[in-house]
């Protein structure tokens, strides 16, 4: 009898640190589309999606660390992540939702479901708090989906593209071992036709209510307050740039701490956030974000670079150097008795400082992950320069030459 029970509780404990590897995997194959999906609102979704997933993610190892396993990833089957390569292989944004969404994401749904059914009501009832606490979560996501890919999927051959996907998504599943891990590991299964892997996505899409554009406007003079406000908020709105950046980090750095993929998400989401700011306030005012050119040039200039210096270069250069400008546009909102820009500009400084705590935390990491020869200082100088070079920003490139003392 004791034997059986031990194996009952390992095959629960097994299942937890299966799902938590899930959610993170589906994190990370939507860090690696958000930049190909083009419809403004999915894209701003799937970046709260995505810190979601690993929010769940997070409450799940928090268990299994209860459960005395401090290495949940440590024995996970190589096959976990074959899968995770193939879903993201599909070639439309709208296959790419259903197969993570309706089918890993809405299967997982499920096996919640089913184990707070079927384990230790007492005994484990921790584990169902849990489980009880993120099933919304998923429920919201998976039917906000089936909503989203009906619209995307608006002919009937979009509508096949999405059916073929979304079984040969199941099939992957399946010869995984299935979303518990008790049924046999089969064969991969093989991509239909002509498919094959996208990802990293060399520009960012927009869907055609916009006109793209490579780099900002120029900033106006501080006395020309109108002019001034409507070019730093439709400047925020180009901050989904940095989180299509970030996406990219989270999809393509490999064999990492757990931990650095949960900031990572965090810091995308954030700046998915400051685009809505620039959004929030333009509509205050009357303003549709279309209603301005949508810059694409610095997502670009950052992807011909490693994931190494995109973040570095991002969170040492980019977001350090910015806050001499925002910190003078919040003193400026003050004296004009301009609350609604202030305010936001204040949240976003108190971020972007822990964005640049985020920095100084895993860069180091990444330069022994990456084989960096240099020292710290090096990598930084060497981003000052990248940055001063390929910015397609002009206030991003006047902050960076006034703190090298070349403006």
């Amino acid at each position: 009898m004791a034997s059986e029970l031990t194996g009952t509780i390992k095959n629960h404990v097994t299942r937890l640190a299966r799902y938590q590897a899930l959610e993170t995997y589906a994190a990370r194959v939507l860090g690696g589309w958000l930049a190909g999906i083009a419809r403004w609102e999915v894209k701003q979704r799937v970046a709260y999606h995505l810190w979601e997933d690993l929010q769940i993610s997070r409450q799940l190892r928090t268990r299994l660390w209860e459960l005395r396993v401090n290495q949940p990833d440590r024995e996970l089957p190589p096959q976990l992540q074959d899968a995770f390569h193939l879903l993201a292989m599909a070639q439309a944004d709208f296959e790419l939702l259903a197969g993570v969404y309706l089918v890993l994401k809405a299967e997982l749904e499920k096996a919640y479901q089913r184990y707070i059914e079927t384990t230790f009501d007492i005994y484990d009832h921790p584990s169902v708090l849990v489980l009880r606490h993120v099933l919304p979560m998923r429920q919201a996501q998976t039917t906000w989906a089936r909503r989203i890919v009906d619209e995307l999927a608006d002919t009937g051959e979009k509508r096949r593209q999405v059916q073929r996907w979304m079984q040969f998504s199941h099939a992957v599943l399946a010869a995984c071992g299935g979303i518990d891990g008790n049924t046999p590991i089969q064969e991969m299964p093989t991509l239909p036709p002509a498919y094959g892997l996208l990802l990293p996505f060399v520009e960012a899409r927009r869907d055609d209510r916009f006109e793209v554009t490579i780099g900002s406007p120029a900033k106006p003079a501080e006395s020309d307050h109108a002019a001034y406000v409507i070019w730093q908020f439709s400047n925020y709105v180009q901050e989904m740039q940095a989180a299509e950046t970030l996406a990219t980090i989270l999809w393509e750095v490999e064999g990492v701490e757990w931990e650095f993929y949960y900031d990572i998400a965090r810091h995308c989401w954030d700046e998915v956030r400051h685009s809505e700011i620039g959004q929030t306030r333009l509509g205050q005012l009357g303003y549709h974000i279309a209603d301005f050119p949508s810059a694409v040039g610095s997502y670009a200039w950052r992807q011909l670079f490693d994931p190494l210096i995109r973040y570095c270069a991002l969170t040492y250069v980019i977001e350090a150097d910015s806050f001499k400008l925002k910190h003078a546009s919040y003193q400026h909102y003050l004296e004009q008795g301009d609350m609604d820009s202030a305010q936001p500009i204040m949240y976003d400084i108190m971020d972007e400082t822990m964005h640049v705590r985020f920095g100084q935390k895993w860069v180091p990491p990444l330069m022994k992950h990456y084989g960096y020869a240099g020292t710290l200082d090096d990598l930084i100088t060497a981003c000052r320069q990248i940055v001063a070079t390929h910015s397609v920003a002009p206030a991003q490139r006047e902050a960076v030459l006034a703190h090298s003392g070349q403006a």
